[in-house]
């Protein structure tokens, strides 16, 4: 985004690089004119590659009266109250069509000469290669750059050099030595150039320069004998004279010591990310002390700073926009200390950032999602996804403003590295937290992907729906079936006050225990995340009609739909229970865990088949989340420490899930 900014706003229109355009963009060209080339076709309606950037600039009618004249050229009619942002477009495109028709035609031909047995892929490769080369070939290829409005008018004599200024601070990858003391030695120089200050070191210029023409006298006498005795006529002389400068004074001068403390630190020993958070820092000083007063009335000025998280530990990231933000204000003080100085800096500040601590760090401090453009790949090409406090919440719900506090909230706890992530995976369990992790590591194709896997109450993962489904992320969410059980189905006695129960009629003779589900007949759920997607989706909350998992665009739930050995699991633990019932290092470990009741379903260990029969009884036996928790972690000792034979196996619903993720992946990243 920086560099393309960067070009089309040169003072002269440089000719694109083949670097430039998309790839796969190119490809899909050669593909038609390869095709055409086949059918003997004529070229002259086919495409040519070009590059079109579109800009919209939002500007106050009331203040920038420079500036709306110099983009009078495009502002239509219907938007002459500037209500809507003003749109230029800049293309760049071959001048001759003709020229490069012929030349695609010889690079085709060369091919198909060259390598008749290639196939198709290999052909198209080759030939993308000296595509390439001919766009970069200048005495072949010309460009031409046009700019138009909204109205696909073409706009002459205009150039957004002149309307743009740009202040670009790049990524520190290899920072120089002395790095620091070159920053600040500009920033020092910069507040010596205003008029009270250009005449500060006169007098003792001419001085020192006296001094020094004095003392070098006798060796000026000395060089000029020299060169008499060479040249006796019109002979070469030679004057030595001291030549101090103010400029030479603050350039070369002055020692810049840097403190912590009392103490004196050598700036080789400051730490890297700290170096690159001062530098930071300098340039922006140094920008706001060269900023022209008045400079935002006839142009846009832009200030840039380029993946500043470069050698920065994740606690500095954290505060790094703050930081920024309090030096600003600082140097703004600073700067305006001198009345006649007085100076307002009017810029826009972008910082690009791979981190997301960075971004945590933005929407903490400035306690909104405003203002973040998310950048990332769709069908192969880039696209910007603009973010802000109303577009990532659902438009009609009734708790946008919890909603939104809670997004921010917690954000800080992990999330923000969703906007890094080639997909996600939200789990509401302990269980499913623990163990996911390691199945992903054991899977071939996710785990070359960057997933995140996130742990959220199923009553407040709907919050995220609307972010995810805007960044246009992969999304598996892995959910329970959650059936709603009476009491006499949980082994406990129904109270006096309770509706009439359809499994015992409140008979309190009714044998209460553990029951299992064998059919979804007339059960729902519990669920919260199930019960947000069927009242949107299926308008019914009954279990018997969510025959399918869900997906909406770029979501996917997933839970235990079908039946195992018979029964319906309600959560993860009991999934794997009835996957799992023969596996003797489950049953290992649940009679470590749970010894009385393990004996108690098995008769001591002789009818170990009985465990798919005693499923629930089991879940429930785990209890709160510190019991499933210790029923994961051991779990996932066995997994890491055992055969692959041995090794408890994934409930279908999670093998479906990842499927689907790995069909995503492979389509969209």
């Amino acid at each position: 985004m920086t560099n393309a900014l960067t070009f089309i706003t040169e003072a002269k229109n440089k000719p694109p690089k083949s670097s430039d355009f998309n790839v796969y963009y190119l490809k899909k060209l050669l593909e038609k004119y390869n095709v055409a080339y086949q059918e003997n076709s004529s070229f002259d309606n086919l495409l040519i590659p070009k590059l079109e950037f579109i800009l919209k600039i939002k500007i106050d009618s009331s203040e920038y009266n420079d500036l709306i004249t110099n983009l009078s050229n495009f502002i239509t009619l219907s938007n002459d109250s500037l209500e809507e942002p003003i749109e230029i477009k800049v293309i760049y495109e071959l001048k001759d069509s003709q020229i490069f028709y012929k030349n695609i035609k010889r690079i085709i031909s060369e091919t198909e000469t060259e390598q008749p047995q290639a196939d198709d892929i290999f052909k198209i490769n080759i030939q993308l290669e000296k595509l390439c080369e001919l766009l970069d070939d200048k005495t072949i290829v010309e460009y031409k750059v046009t700019y138009k409005n909204i109205n696909d008018t073409d706009i002459s004599s205009f150039s957004l050099h002149n309307l743009f200024s740009i202040k670009n601070i790049r990524a520190n990858r290899h920072l120089n030595e002395n790095v620091l003391s070159s920053v600040f030695q500009r920033i020092v120089s910069s507040q010596f150039e205003d008029d009270n200050s250009k005449n500060l070191f006169k007098g003792d210029i001419e001085t020192i320069n006296k001094t020094i023409t004095e003392r070098v006298q006798g060796k000026n006498e000395s060089v000029s004998t020299i060169l008499k005795k060479i040249e006796q006529g019109n002979h070469v002389g030679m004057q030595l004279r001291g030549n101090v400068t103010q400029q030479s004074i603050l350039r070369n001068l002055i020692k810049y010591s840097f403190t912590d403390g009392d103490d004196f630190i050598p700036e080789d020993q400051f730490g890297l990310g700290y170096v690159n958070l001062l530098n930071i820092i300098g340039e922006i000083i140094h920008y706001i002390d060269t900023y022209e007063e008045n400079s935002h009335q006839s142009r846009i000025n832009l200030l840039f700073i380029e993946e500043p998280e470069i050698f920065m530990h994740p606690q500095m990231q954290e505060f790094f926009i703050s930081r920024i933000d309090n030096a600003v204000h600082k140097a703004l003080e600073l700067a305006n200390f001198v009345p006649e100085n007085k100076k307002s800096l009017q810029c826009q500040i972008v910082v690009t950032t791979h981190s997301s601590h960075i971004v945590n760090s933005k929407i903490h401090s400035c306690n909104s999602f405003n203002n973040i453009n998310y950048l990332t790949i769709k069908d192969k090409y880039s696209i910007a996804i603009p973010l802000n406090d109303k577009n990532i919440l659902e438009e009609n719900s009734p708790t946008k403003e919890n909603d939104i506090l809670f997004l921010k909230k917690h954000i800080k706890y992990k999330v923000s590295e969703l906007f890094f992530s080639d997909a996600i995976i939200f789990v509401e369990g302990a269980t499913e937290e623990t163990l996911l992790h390691y199945y992903l590591e054991q899977n071939n194709i996710l785990n070359n992907y960057y997933i995140s896997i996130f742990r959220i109450d199923g009553a407040h993962s709907k919050v995220y729906f609307p972010l995810i489904k805007r960044l246009n992320i992969p999304c598996l969410i892995i959910t329970d079936l959650d059936i709603k059980r009476y009491c006499c189905e949980k082994k406990k006695q129904h109270k006096k006050d309770d509706p009439v129960c359809p499994t015992c009629n409140n008979d309190d003779s009714y044998p209460i225990g553990y029951a299992q589900i064998t059919s979804l007949d007339d059960r729902q759920t519990t669920n919260a995340t199930l019960l947000y997607f069927a009242k949107n989706a299926e308008n019914s909350i009954s279990l018997r009609e969510m025959t399918d998992y869900i997906e909406k665009d770029f979501l996917y739930v997933v839970y235990q739909k079908d039946s195992i050995e018979g029964q319906f699991a309600t959560s993860l633990e009991e999934a794997i229970i009835l996957t799992n019932h023969e596996n003797v290092l489950l049953h290992n470990l649940i009679s470590n865990l749970k010894p009385i009741v393990y004996k108690e379903i098995t008769n001591g260990g002789v009818n170990k088949e009985q465990l798919k029969g005693s499923s629930f009884r089991l879940q429930q036996s785990l209890g709160n989340n510190s019991g499933k928790s210790e029923f994961a972690s051991k779990l996932l000792y066995e997994l890491i420490t055992s055969d692959d034979a041995e090794k408890p196996k994934l409930p279908k619903y999670i093998k479906d899930g990842f499927s689907w993720l790995e069909n995503k992946l492979r389509n969209e990243v």
